[in-house]
């Protein structure tokens, strides 16, 4: 098996786990705090933001042959979680699930070339969107568990 389609099926799995969380979630649970402070809202913006701009960057990729700027993760990541906190419940679940849709197509459409292009570019974390979700839904789980 490609690496390429081994991304796609590990993409496809952390997909419908995440769908599965955000379908079981209560009112109550988008405010639940986690560790560091942020909600369950701000994780999905959090999650929907970095898979939009994956997209974003691949889509341009594909078309310009443009690659990724660096850029202060944490900074970015302030920001989004406070835009996050302003949005409704039900509109960051489709923002989340609607761009997760977007990046794991886009990813499904690249050549085995393509992919290998990008990983030996170091990117693996722009097309494996599976490592990212997966985090941040262990840590919700097991903060919710407490």
């Amino acid at each position: 098996m490609s690496k390429l389609q081994i991304i796609i099926e590990e993409n496809q799995k952390e997909r419908e786990r995440l769908l599965a969380f955000m379908a079981g979630l209560s009112e109550k649970d988008f405010n639940f705090r986690l560790p560091k402070g942020w909600t369950i809202t701000m994780v999905l913006g959090h999650l929907a933001f970095w898979d939009i701009r994956q997209a974003t960057l691949l889509r341009r990729w594909i078309q310009e042959g443009v690659q990724p700027a660096s850029l202060d993760a944490d900074a970015v990541n302030e920001g989004v979680s406070r835009l996050s906190a302003a949005i409704a419940p039900q509109a960051v679940v489709k923002l989340a699930a609607d761009a997760a849709q977007t990046i794991d197509s886009a990813i499904e459409q690249l050549t085995p070339a393509q992919a290998d292009e990008l990983l030996q570019m170091g990117l693996e974390r722009n097309l494996h969107r599976a490592l990212h979700r997966k985090d941040h839904l262990d840590k919700i789980e097991k903060a919710m568990k407490k």
